[in-house]
This record gives structure tokens, sequence and C-alpha cells, in this order.
């Protein structure tokens, strides 16, 4: 199946000379050229589009340095002194915030100009009206980006070019921008094409736009605005959604990974552009990436910028360089906090996922599992997770699954291995613990830990897992050592899901059997069941919002939500808190500063950190534009 880079490619490196010029809030010092001709109304559309790919838009930053700052994951690699927005610890005139601001304004100008122009061409009236769709919607959802991390921002919505040397665009209130983005998306529901009419996630349709109204909704229903009336808004857009009968959660594994579980096809299909198996099931809308070893015959030479850093920056250790070996390089920077971590329940498939059990320390194929239960003994099947404290003591052992067959009790033994030894993993820690194990009915019942030993890795040596650069198409020699091309989820089917059963919980009060129902079909797939078939006994009878808000952990960790729902649901100080309390009962001593630098920052100045600065250089150019509270 093609993605949006292989259908506008050509267009997009037509305008890489253009993309290039300053367009935020500068006036420009020239006009853009007249658009008369469909194809040159097909290169504008491109650029629009190209924004998604943009470091610090998707290519990194808005799930990575600019969103990562909470409790799911955290940066190993620095300490209090490094400058990073994710760490709380920048000035006004940090780079990466003037970089966001300056990408999603430039989207913002290739829409004006695309809603100017597009009645000009002689084309198709459906295909036109598609692109106008495509236009209000992507400059709305910019506007969004914008609102959510800024606050109020310029509602510049005419072209730069027709506001004269009068450039001084002050600030709307929040609500008001927030008012123009539902407008937009809503008249954009019955202009872009239908899911059904483009098969690919990569492009705008129906089911983007209904989902991402959903968030919207669900966000202005929250902090700052708090307006909960909207609750009732969010739920109308997320059930027209599932009521349409276009999505539907995966629900069996990869067909060419048939033993990785069914949450994981998703993750693997990202990781190769949807090549090997149509994503549009689950997948409602994808920022499209290609890496520069895709850009062969016609496109070679183009100097198409690969900014993806999925699987490579947010991937599992492996010290691979990318290009002899299979694995594909990545130090394993972003590590995993237990809070996270201890969230899933026994026989929750998505952990080992999410989270990386093992690591790569050679271009080998061989995996060391960072810390393993093994259960010798007459049966089959049992599984169980240690967990370990500050120390590396191992604390319990939970039973994952409890096997079969067992007729006396099998002998327990640990191996460790951590993404800091040596070539050569461990057989042992250097004080070895000790659990014994009880059986009932040729079933593993329990197993205790007699002695905690100390050394054995804990969860923080643990690295994301989602983004797997061992399931790349680009294989060496091909393959980029700091790049990737996987596409990046912006929403997919189970978010829309827990949306709806959330914006039900609060618009009435409690959950009903419905919002039950999309609670339940979330959490079924997580354990292996089927998501649509009733589950007597496991099947969850009640649901609070606590329920909601962690579930939306367990299953969109890492995909650049977390933060924005901590900060609508008015609950980031307390996860911030609750990682500093972890960091005293569960990081090794080298990881106390790196794991709770960004919660040690930010509740310094809660307030100011919710939002970003305006860019200072911005507030030069444009000196009607006022300063979010704190950074002056």
């Amino acid at each position: 199946m093609k993605n949006l880079q292989q259908l506008l490619l050509p267009l997009i490196c037509i305008l890489a000379a253009s993309c290039k010029m300053d367009v935020s809030l500068d006036p420009p010092t020239f006009r853009p050229i007249t658009f008369t001709t469909e194809a040159q109304l097909d290169e504008q559309v491109a650029g629009m589009y190209n924004i998604l790919q943009q470091d610090p838009v998707y290519g990194f930053g808005l799930w990575g340095y600019i969103n990562a700052g909470a409790d799911e994951s955290f940066r190993s690699n620095a300490s209090y002194t490094v400058t990073l927005t994710e760490f709380y610890h920048i000035s006004n005139t940090e780079q990466n915030v003037l970089l966001l601001w300056r990408n999603l304004f430039k989207g913002i100008e290739d829409a004006n100009v695309i809603l100017d122009v597009a009645d000009k061409p002689q084309m198709d009236e459906t295909k036109r009206s598609q692109i106008k769709g495509q236009a209000r919607f992507l400059r709305a959802y910019y506007f969004y980006l914008l609102v959510t991390h800024f606050g109020d921002v310029p509602l510049k919505t005419m072209l730069a070019t027709d506001l004269g040397t009068n450039y001084n665009l002050p600030r709307t209130p929040s609500k008001d921008i927030y008012d123009f983005i539902v407008k937009e998306m809503i008249a954009a529901d019955s202009l872009v094409p239908k899911m059904a009419q483009v098969n690919t996630p990569s492009i705008v349709t129906q089911s983007a736009v209904e989902a991402i109204l959903a968030r919207v909704y669900l966000k202005m229903a929250g902090n700052p605005l708090n307006d909960v009336a909207r609750y009732k808004d969010a739920l109308f857009w997320a059930q027209k959604l599932i009521n349409s009968n276009t999505h539907s959660l995966i629900s069996s594994p990869h067909p060419l990974y048939p033993t990785t579980p069914a949450y994981a096809r998703l993750f693997i299909n990202k990781m190769q552009n949807n090549m090997n198996d149509n994503g549009t099931s689950e997948s409602i809308w994808d920022a499209a990436f290609l890496s520069k070893s895709n850009v062969t015959g016609n496109y070679a030479g183009t100097g198409y910028l690969v900014t993806q850093q999925l699987g490579a920056v947010m991937g599992v250790y492996c010290p691979d360089a990318g290009i002899t070996g299979v694995n594909g390089y990545s130090p394993g920077t972003y590590r995993v906090h237990p809070g996270l971590y201890n969230l899933y329940g026994p026989g929750d498939q998505r952990r080992d996922w999410a989270v990386a059990p093992y690591v790569y320390k050679s271009a080998a194929t061989t995996r060391y599992y960072t810390l393993t239960v093994n259960i010798s003994g007459d049966g089959t099947g049992a599984t169980a997770t240690a967990y370990t404290n500050a120390q590396g003591a191992i604390t319990s052992v939970v039973i994952d699954n409890p096997g079969s067959g067992y007729t006396s009790a099998p002998t327990i033994s640990f191996t460790s291995y951590g993404t800091n030894s040596s070539t050569n993993p461990s057989v042992t820690a250097p004080n070895e613990a000790v659990a014994t194990a009880t059986v009932s009915g040729g079933k593993l019942t329990a197993i205790n830990v007699v002695s905690g030993g100390v050394g054995y890795p804990t969860t923080y040596d643990r690295c994301v897992g989602k983004w797997r650069r061992e399931y790349e198409i680009n294989l060496p020699p091909s393959r980029l050592q700091n790049n990737t091309s996987c596409n990046f989820p912006i929403v997919r089917y189970a978010d829309v899901l827990l949306m709806a059963a959330e914006a039900e919980l609060k618009a009435n009060g409690s959950a009903g059997a419905t919002a039950l129902e999309y609670y339940n079909q979330v959490r079924r797939r997580a354990y292996g069941y089927p998501p649509n078939t009733p589950v007597p006994g496991f099947d969850a009878t009640t649901l609070t919002m606590q329920d909601i808000m962690d579930e939306r952990s367990r299953e969109l960790c890492f995909e650049g939500i977390r933060r924005q729902d901590l900060i609508r649901w008015g609950r980031m100080t307390q996860a911030m808190q609750q990682v500093l309390t972890n960091n005293d009962n569960y990081a090794p001593t080298n990881y106390v500063t790196p794991a709770g630098v960004a919660a040690t920052n930010f509740l310094v100045d809660p307030q100011k950190y919710s939002l970003l600065p305006i860019p200072g250089g911005e507030i030069v150019l444009d000196q009607v534009l006022t300063q979010n509270p704190g950074w002056q």
C-alpha cells in the first residue's frame, strides 16, 4: 500500500527551496506565486502535510523532547544541568520551542494559501472539495497543537502577504481558538474523503476528523477551560466514528510474526510503513515517514530530509551501528518509570511489548533479557515476573501464567542482565536471590522470595520497546544509523474507544453498558481475548476515572498523549510527585538524577511549566505578543 510520501514525495521535493523560507510570524519580503493549476495546488498540499514530518513535530518533538517529560518514561543520559524542553530546564529563547512554533505557523500559512487559491484551477470538483476539507482540518489541527502547548496564540487565518506592514498580531483567547478549531473541523468532516476511498491512514479522512474532534472536545472539557458541557460533544464525535463500523481493534498477530501479540501488530506495521500489512483497521491517522534508503529511482539524489527517530532514540538498546547488523542501532535513551510498568496486571500482553524485557549487546541477533524468572520442573507453561527495589534486590515474584502439569514444586532461579553490563551477560547476580514455589492442581500457585539478593536490573534498566528496529524493512546496508521510516500514529481506534468511555462517564456521571463495552474491548485484546466477545469473570463491571486514566497509560504509553492527558485532568502535579516517590523506592543510584529531573524541575512551578514559553524572538518581531506566566 502506498503511503503519503510515495504519492506526494515528488511534489515535496519541488517545494524544497520554498519550504526553507521563514513564514512563522515574520512578515514576508515577497508575495507567493499565483497558483493557477491543479499541479501547483497539489504542491502546496504536499507542503502542508510535510509539517507533520518535521523534527519538532512528529519526527521527534511531540513524542519526545517536547512531551516526554511526564510519568511514563525518562531520558536516561542526562543530568539536572542539561537544557532540554522535556526537563523543564529552558528559557524563552529555547530553539526547540521556536522551531515547533514556526513549523506549526508555517503549516497554517500553507493551508491559508490553499484556501485562498483552491477555487482558481480547473479540476475535478470532488477533488477540490477534498483539498479544501484537508486544508481546513490541518489548519485547525496545527492551531490545536499551538493552543495546547502555548495557550493563547494569534489566530492567523489570512495570508501573511495580506497583512501589509502592520504585522503586530495579538494573542487570541484560548476559548476563541478552540471555537475556531471545532468549527473548521466540523466543516471539514463532510468534505474530506472516507477511509474506504483512500485506504491509507496517511491522508486526512472523515475518521481522522471525527477522532480528533473527540480529542479536542475532551481537552476543552478539562483544564484550562473546564467547559464540562463539551464531554457530550466528545461522546458524540467518538460514537459517530465507532458507529460507522469503519474501524476495529486488531485482534490477531501479524501474519509474518505469529508469535507476537495482536497488540504488537500495529507497531510492527508502523515500523514498516504498513507495507506488509494494510494497517487501516485500527490506524486512523498517521504522520507518514520514509527513510533515505527508500528514496531510489526517480527520487534518488533529491536530498529528501529524514527526520524520524522512533526506534532509534526511543528504542531497544543495541550498539549495532545499523549498517552491518540486523537489529538496528539504538542507544536506549528512553527508559521506563516503574509507575507505568507496575500498572500492568499479570497476563497483560502489552507490558512486555511496550516495555522491552531484553536488550542487545552486540550486532548479533542474540537477545539478553534484563531479568528473567527461570522455572524448571516437570510441568510446562509457567511464567512469572520479578520486581526489584532500588538496591536491585528482588522483592516479589508475580505469576503471569500458572502453567499446567506440575506434580512437585519447580525450582526457581533468576538470570539478570543490565544495559550497563559488559559484553557477556551474567548468569547470576552478585548476590543471588532465592525463591521457592508451591503448586496445586498441576499449576503454580505462589512464588515466595526467601532472599532478595542484590544487583539485579530494575525497571529503570528497561527501554521503551514499542518501536523495534528489528522489524524494519530497510535492512543493511541501506539502513540509516540514527533514523527510521517509522510512521507515527497520531490517533488510533483504541484511543477513540477510551475517549468515548471517558466522555460517557463524565457526561452522565456514571458508566453505562456502552462505556463499559468500549473499555472492555481494549482490555480484552490486551489479555489475548477477542475484543468484541464478552468474557464473563474478566470484563470490568464498574468503571471509574482512575480506571480510564490507568488504561490510557497502559494502552497509549509513549505515543505523545500522556502529558496533555495529565494536564487536562489536573493531575500533572500529582503524577510528578509520584515519580519522585517511586525514585526513592525503586531507582538505582545512577538513575536517581535523570529519572527524577523532569519531575523535580516541574514541581518548582507547575503553572509555568504546564505551557511552553512564547518564543522570545517572536515577541521581538510581534511587539503586541505577551509572554506566558513565569517565562519572562
